[in-house]
């Protein structure tokens, strides 16, 4: 028995309602930010859980790599999933929900930005990531899908995926680190 094409139809079906429907200003808002991050020198943290950590890793790698030009100067960002020695120590000793603000401790400055990851938008570790990162002037870029949750909420620029269904909404998130690295790589050579 194989999987049917009906079945494939209907995911990509859901998929595309879901990105039709997507608020195209608020993209704008959100790649504002990271725009101005840029220009001020500023540093861009990322953070997720599961799928999402994985498009906080592809998204760091993606804005590092190819949102450049020759001779101007480089994004600075940093994806707090990837150093596991670091990440499973303060896991192990001070608690999961800790792992993205002890990071951020030794790192974040004013007018930094976090980018956050969350289908939920209620990741405990990825909200006290947000919350810590506003406490220490910095901004907070949300992309969340399902209800938006609590990040929606508290963030500066939220970008809302409008569905319950976790594949679309990880679908989603990494269309948008490409929209964010096209913007980055067209503000790096002079043409946004």
């Amino acid at each position: 028995m194989s999987y049917s094409s009906d079945k494939v139809r209907a995911y990509l079906d859901r998929l595309h309602a879901m990105l039709a429907a997507m608020d195209a200003e608020a993209v704008v808002k959100a790649a504002d930010v990271l725009l101005d991050a840029y220009d001020r020198q500023r540093t861009v943290f990322i953070c997720g859980n599961g799928g999402s950590a994985s498009t906080a890793s592809h998204m760091a790698a993606d804005f590092g790599k190819n949102a450049v030009a020759a001779g101007k100067p480089r994004l600075r960002v940093i994806s707090l999933n990837d150093n596991m020695a670091w990440f499973s120590s303060l896991a192990n000793d001070l608690g999961y929900a800790n792992v993205f603000v002890e990071q951020m401790e030794n790192l974040l400055g004013p007018g930094d930005v976090l980018v956050t990851l969350s289908a939920s938008g209620n990741s405990e570790n990825v909200v006290k990531a947000a919350e810590f990162a506003r406490a220490r002037g910095g901004r907070v870029v949300a992309l969340v899908g399902f209800t938006g949750g609590k990040l929606a909420r508290m963030a500066d620029a939220v970008v809302h995926l409008r569905s319950d269904d976790y594949g679309p909404v990880e679908d989603g998130h990494l269309v948008l680190n490409h929209i964010f690295t096209e913007a980055l790589r067209e503000r790096a050579l002079g043409r946004a």
